[in-house]
């Protein structure tokens, strides 16, 4: 841990000092260049490149007269070693979603779509079937459309949708709790309190050995019921509360389940992913991320197909109670974990 964080120490030393000792790597921009890489995209002959500052060109491509956008240079970093680099971002995508986003959505479902140099990002929230299936047919519509009258603008950029179900109940401790090591606690403790919580004869736990480095010295804990699906003790953080055992039971039974889902059923694709997810957009989740990506015109009925996974992914969940209740195994407090499902869509 401590060789990672001095390499981190140094990466970021690196970029200081290169930052305003070396010039960046690359060319700059000119209206030749500009005019070269717009011409590759629409054809020779085939744009117009009119320079409006010393880092900004528009674009105005002669087969589509309603498109007029920008490109600007910036100075990113690349290479292994993040040192300071050309390199630059259009809005062609904004300019575009301005026509053609109004034919397919509401005003207020626009409203939770953003743009960023290549991208449209389109993120909704869903509470049913009845939703995705509404939102998914939209997007489909879009993407047709847009390949279909507009495939040398959208060539190689994306289209990211969110269906995003809304968080249901957390444990009251997800918040606040950090692993428990093995050796900080009495055998005489973790027996109390997974008699307390569990039931006497209901579990076993052990040391995890020091070859397991992903939690190693914590102690791990794994429930009759569900022997395959290993979870971990922890000491709550809480003001009032701090030392006191709790567990890691809710999130890590979401991300073994996540794990086992038998995804390749349903989409032999290595593009589809299945996984457990404690934070999304920067705020605790407690869900599955169902996540696809796919080439448009190398693959059709991806969008379609991904609802059928979407609901084979509730109804696998749907079997287990130990996800379903917020407080397993009294299960008086019923927290279904959410899904949200991201398809990916390149041109």
């Amino acid at each position: 841990m401590k060789k990672i964080y001095l390499l981190g120490l140094v990466i970021t030393l690196i970029m200081i000092l290169c930052s305003g000792c070396i010039l960046p790597d690359g060319k700059p921009l000119t209206t030749e260049s500009v005019t070269e890489k717009a011409e590759e995209r629409y054809g020779a002959g085939k744009v117009k490149v009119k320079q409006l500052d010393r880092k900004t060109w528009e674009i105005s491509p002669t087969d589509y007269p309603d498109i007029k956008y920008t490109i600007k240079q910036k100075i990113g970093h690349g290479g292994v070693i993040p040192v300071p680099a050309y390199t630059d971002d259009d809005n062609r995508m904004e300019i575009l979603g301005k026509i053609v986003l109004h034919k397919f959505f509401s005003r207020k479902e626009i409203k939770n779509i953003e743009f960023s140099d290549s991208i449209i990002k389109y993120k909704c929230n869903v509470k049913s079937d009845q939703d995705v299936e509404a939102l998914c047919s939209k997007l489909q519509a879009m993407c047709e459309y847009m390949n279909e009258h507009y495939s040398s603008v959208v060539k190689d950029a994306y289209v990211l949708a969110y269906f995003k179900e809304p968080r249901g109940a957390v444990p009251a401790v997800a918040k606040y709790k950090k692993p428990a090591m093995r050796d900080k606690i009495s055998k005489s403790k973790i027996i109390s309190y997974l008699d307390s919580k569990y039931g006497s004869g209901t579990y076993t736990f052990r040391k995890v050995p020091s070859d397991e480095v992903s939690h190693e010295d914590e102690v791990e804990v794994k429930l009759n019921a569900y022997p395959d699906m290993p979870f971990y003790l922890a000491t709550s953080t809480k003001q009032g509360k701090r030392g006191q055992l709790t567990d890691t039971l809710y999130i890590d039974m979401i991300y073994n389940l996540a794990s086992k889902f038998p995804a390749s059923e349903y989409d032999s694709s290595s593009y589809l992913e299945v996984e457990g997810e404690e934070n999304l957009d920067g705020e605790r989740y407690y869900g599955v991320l169902l996540r696809r990506y796919f080439k448009w015109g190398d693959e059709t009925g991806v969008i379609e197909n991904m609802q059928v996974i979407r609901k084979a992914l509730r109804s696998y969940l749907d079997q287990y109670p130990v996800v379903n209740y917020s407080d397993y195994p009294e299960n008086k407090h019923a927290s279904k974990p959410p899904i949200c499902m991201v398809v990916s869509v390149q041109f």
